[in-house]
């Protein structure tokens, strides 16, 4: 097989629709899923829809929703003196008596504000408009829609691969639970506006992920065993208080899954290491070092699909293989954005804005789910305990082991002085610890874990 040309041209031809659609296809062959623009409540909704089986249409939701104030054609029902009439017309009679079109303004811009929190995830699905969207940020399976095609049927692929093993299975067993009796008052704002009954969500979930082999779900299945055990134990803390931050806690554990594979399927990236930095304000090595694992990581998956093709090259066809060559400047840009826009969104990253000097922290709402992963219920642990199961778990190097220095220097990671730089960090770390609840220091140079603080006074 001919190498992919290391320069390409950048007038490469336009694609046509019937190679694009190919691409799509070679794409989840290769990756189990089409890797797109996709934020972590595009992740719910494709795992939601394969984990229950339904959806509703929610057409006057979606409407109400997305407020406009300029008609894009003639009777167009996003705009309010379109829709209010139709709304209070009888046989529909949505609106209660008594709401005047003042009354349902005001209405739009909280369901606005309470269904589209993550920022454009919502957007007009319906004539005379057509979008990507239609995703709802609320914990109600009441809300679950299928016009979402940004999750590139993510979440299909990890219903596919958690199907796989035992503490998968049992997984996606809790989650149902802990989805099911998750609720919020924003559950109840736009109930009068869903209509119809559920739909059947019945498609084929292998077909949309490229039908994979059985030995490519197994494979996956035993290299992602460490991190879908974490995530069982996860969902077995969550199960003991479902609510809304149990569902949205749960979700960020699928992301962490979800990256954690992006960097682990890349050849020879199995036993890659992360190296975290909580200090890099005080400590500019840290912050280097940190950019430069995001920065190997994020064009090691932009390559992913070139290495698949060398890996595969004696089962690809040959028109498969002149269009990857052809079209490699676009597939390792578009796999870059995907990389680098879900691994911010779901708070392995920051910052959060911009695309230069990122490097990998977990957020605290992230660092903590993180934690409840790798903790039994009734157990304490020591720093050192943690570290470990973090690493072996998560692929997070913190600088918290004495061999840290050893391996961040044997991954590449370096110069960082063991005593000032790593020691930093250690300390930032049990501050973030300390601070959520999660850690406590009895004694100096001390540091316990527990799920439940308290037990430590």
């Amino acid at each position: 097989m001919g190498a992919m040309n290391e320069y390409p041209n950048m007038a490469e031809s336009k694609i046509t629709s019937a190679e694009r659609a190919r691409l799509s296809q070679l794409q989840r062959v290769a990756l189990g899923y089409q890797p797109l623009r996709m934020k972590p409540v595009h992740l719910a909704t494709s795992f939601l829809l394969a984990l229950t089986g339904r959806y509703r249409i929610l057409k006057w939701l979606n409407i109400a929703a997305n407020p406009r104030t300029a008609a894009k054609r003639e009777g167009d029902l996003y705009v309010a003196e379109n829709l209010y009439p139709e709304l209070s017309a009888e046989g529909l009679q949505i609106l209660n008596e008594g709401v005047d079109m003042q009354g349902l303004k005001l209405l739009r811009q909280h369901l606005n504000a309470a269904f589209n929190n993550d920022g454009a995830a919502l957007s007009p699905a319906f004539p005379p408009y057509s979008t990507f969207g239609g995703d709802y940020s609320t914990p109600s399976l009441a809300y679950l829609a299928n016009q979402s095609k940004n999750h590139g049927h993510a979440g299909a692929f990890l219903w596919l691969i958690l199907n796989q093993s035992d503490a998968g299975r049992h997984f996606l067993s809790l989650s149902a639970g802990i989805i099911g009796e998750a609720s919020s008052t924003a559950g109840f704002l736009g109930n009068p506006l869903v209509e119809g009954d559920e739909q059947a969500f019945d498609d084929d979930l292998a077909g949309l992920c490229g039908n994979p082999p059985l030995e490519f779900l197994s494979a996956v299945s035993d290299l992602m065993r460490p991190q879908t055990e974490a995530l069982h134990r996860l969902a077995r803390h969550l199960s003991l208080s479902p609510s809304v931050y149990a569902l949205r806690n749960l979700i960020l554990g699928l992301g962490g899954w979800l990256l954690t594979y992006q960097i682990r399927h890349v050849p020879g990236c199995a036993d890659s290491v992360l190296f975290c930095d909580f200090a890099g304000d005080t400590r500019r090595r840290l912050r280097d070092q940190s950019a430069a694992c995001y920065s190997r990581h994020l064009g090691l998956f932009g390559r992913s699909l070139h290495l698949w093709l060398e890996k595969t090259a004696s089962v690809v066809a040959d028109t498969d293989r002149a269009l990857l060559e052809r079209m490699e400047a676009k597939i390792t840009k578009g796999l870059e954005d995907h990389f680098r826009d879900f691994s911010e969104r779901i708070g392995w990253v920051q910052p959060r804005s911009g695309t230069a000097n990122k490097y990998f922290r977990p957020l605290p709402d992230t660092m903590r789910v993180l934690l409840m992963s790798v903790l039994e219920g009734d157990e304490i642990c020591t720093i050192d305990e943690i570290a470990l199961r973090l690493r072996d778990q998560w692929q997070l190097v913190l600088g918290l082991l004495p061999t840290d220095h050893t391996v961040l220097r044997n991954h590449g990671y370096g110069p960082l002085d063991e005593d000032a730089d790593l020691r930093a960090n250690r300390d930032a770390f049990k501050r973030l610890a300390k601070h959520l609840g999660l850690a406590w220091e009895p004694s100096d140079g001390l540091v316990l874990f527990s799920l439940s603080p308290d037990r430590l006074i």
